[in-house]
């Protein structure tokens, strides 16, 4: 499971800017987290955990999997998210 699974699981069917406002965050910042320009803070991943129904550990291991720079960890932490 990479990132991009974990906001489409959190939109369920929804528009990127519904789901913004149920987060409580920007459209735009909604759209950086989509193209990969930013991540969300722990709060926002809370949020994100509880309207998704992932396990936290999943969604912190994608999460994260996206800020580490050696490959080989982001890889084996979107492995043990999945």
């Amino acid at each position: 499971m990479n990132f991009q699974d974990v906001l489409n699981k959190v939109c369920n069917g929804i528009s990127d800017n519904k789901t913004s406002q149920k987060l409580g965050v920007s459209r735009v910042m909604f759209s950086q987290y989509r193209n990969g320009h930013a991540l969300p803070t722990n709060e926002t991943l809370e949020k994100m955990i509880e309207m998704s129904g992932l396990p936290p550990y999943q969604v912190y291991l994608a999460t994260y999997a996206e800020k580490i720079e050696n490959t080989q960890v982001a890889e084996a932490f979107r492995h043990l998210a999945a």
